[in-house]
């Protein structure tokens, strides 16, 4: 293994917590070290400053893991639409396992996404649309708010809501749904609200980036034009004409002509290759944070490892979306040895309900369980 040294204390009070900028990190003394079964040998060490003892596994995405997996390896398969069942097949590891490695490698994504945000500057328009799916029961629909660039097909963010069941149902249907809202209910307005929120992501793009103004896409749905009127500053900037909201019917073809287009296309790719949301599957999401979780790492490969298009080379959607660095070999070297830390990862409303799993699951009584080290 090569040789190691931390890059800075693991304590978030300490003075050294900050990764140093002009001189590495030298304020802390060898402490020892201790075996494992999975990762051999392992050294540790004293902070000077503060006194907080860590190992070289503080820093590395495997910490606290007891088997060694292949994160690229269950990306692949993950985006491959293999279920997590499949993927612990082949890998001779337990759904249980893989689904932690999931959430690990979503945090990085949401980490290297974070990282991107502020590095893009994108020069290109912008689509907003919802993708339906459900988690749980089919008696609880969710709505996932996508936030693509109109060039690039980038995918900035996205949100999620629980919604009520709607559409044609039998009688009996309708007395298990009602039995159903009366443990748990949908949040009222919720596509307003997710939609909102989309927007946020989409003004802070716009202030990124290098157009002027920002053109906004969506489908006629009247929630975007109740969730836009509804927001004092957002409705401030389409009066004063720095935000353009352009609708398009949904009913259009959806070809490479309509507008709509990036997020048509990412709706078929994500039915297409994450098994949860294939139509009619028997293989569906139970838990809210996980299906955002398996999201996330399936939009970094979207983003960062996929081709834009199979015939014109190996570039990804970031880099056609302004980046052509952090996409071909950030994501590609260190991503998967060293962890991201909360404490030094600045996200967005929307990407910290995923990292910290604030969402709550339907029928669920109580907060999903979220390691320690995962607020590190």
């Amino acid at each position: 293994m090569e040789p190691f040294s931390p890059p800075f204390c693991a304590r978030e009070s300490c003075i050294h917590h900050q990764p140093a900028t002009t001189a590495p990190y030298h304020a802390y003394v060898p402490w020892g070290f201790y075996h494992t079964k999975a990762f051999g040998k392992v050294p540790r060490y004293r902070c000077i400053a503060c006194g907080k003892t860590f190992s070289r596994q503080t820093f590395r995405l495997d910490y606290y893991a007891k088997q060694s997996l292949s994160y690229q390896d269950i990306i692949q398969r993950l985006s491959s639409c293999e279920s997590l069942s499949a993927i612990g097949r082949a890998l001779s590891a337990s759904t249980d396992t893989i689904s932690n490695r999931i959430s690990r490698a979503s945090r990085q994504a949401l980490a290297i996404s974070a990282e991107l945000s502020s590095s893009l500057h994108p020069d290109e328009e912008l689509v907003a649309d919802g993708f339906e799916s459900f988690c749980q029961s089919q008696y609880f629909p969710n709505n996932i708010t996508l936030l693509v660039g109109s060039s690039s097909q980038y995918v900035y963010a996205a949100d999620h809501v629980t919604l009520r069941r709607k559409g044609r149902m039998t009688e009996q249907q309708r007395k298990r749904r009602a039995k159903l809202e009366g443990q748990w209910r949908p949040e009222p307005r919720g596509i307003e609200h997710s939609f909102s929120r989309i927007a946020d992501e989409a003004l802070r793009v716009y202030t990124e980036g290098r157009r002027s103004p920002l053109t906004l896409w969506t489908d006629e749905h009247q929630s975007y034009e109740r969730s836009l009127a509804r927001s004092p500053h957002l409705s401030l900037l389409l009066q004063q004409g720095f935000i353009r909201h352009r609708v398009v019917s949904s009913r259009v073809a959806r070809t490479t002509k309509n507008p709509l287009f990036p997020v048509n296309y990412l709706d078929r790719e994500l039915r297409k290759d994450l098994h949860e949301h294939v139509r009619e599957t028997v293989c569906f999401g139970r838990n809210v944070n996980r299906q955002m979780e398996r999201l996330w790492v399936y939009l970094l490969w979207h983003n960062t490892m996929k081709r834009h298009r199979a015939r014109e080379g190996p570039r990804s959607n970031v880099d056609y979306a302004g980046n052509q660095v952090v996409g071909s070999e950030r994501v590609h070297t260190k991503l998967w040895e060293w962890r991201a830390w909360r404490t030094l990862t600045e996200l967005s409303d929307v990407m910290i309900q995923t990292w910290e799993r604030l969402r709550r699951t339907p029928l669920s009584r109580k907060r999903d369980y979220l390691p320690g080290y995962a607020l590190m």
